[in-house]
């Protein structure tokens, strides 16, 4: 399924500190080795993604949410699969990392 023109991806907190050449979005790496990462039609989904993994207990050290073009999104981020508008839950699993 195509991602709509307009995406919201979480950029997180970069360790040693802010590189513009470098965005590094909230992502998990799976079994496989692949790194998800999820992208939201709405600024409201991203919030309410952020409040609800805050509330079950996941920390995001988040920097900053950006609007991506959906189109490019593969293009501008190779090394990320993108989920679209995943709940905590679905993202994170079932245990938080408290």
């Amino acid at each position: 399924m195509p991602l709509p023109e307009r995406v919201f991806v979480i950029v997180v907190e970069a360790e040693g500190g802010r590189d513009p050449e470098r965005m590094p979005l909230l992502s998990l790496t799976d079994p496989s080795g692949t790194r998800r990462a999820p992208a939201f039609s709405s600024m409201l989904l991203a919030t309410t993604f952020l409040s609800q993994a805050q509330q079950l207990g996941y920390f995001v050290k988040l920097d900053y949410i950006f609007p991506a073009d959906g189109g490019r999104l593969a293009a501008d981020f190779p090394e990320y699969q993108v989920q679209l508008d995943p709940s905590p839950q679905a993202f994170f699993g079932d245990s938080p990392a408290v």
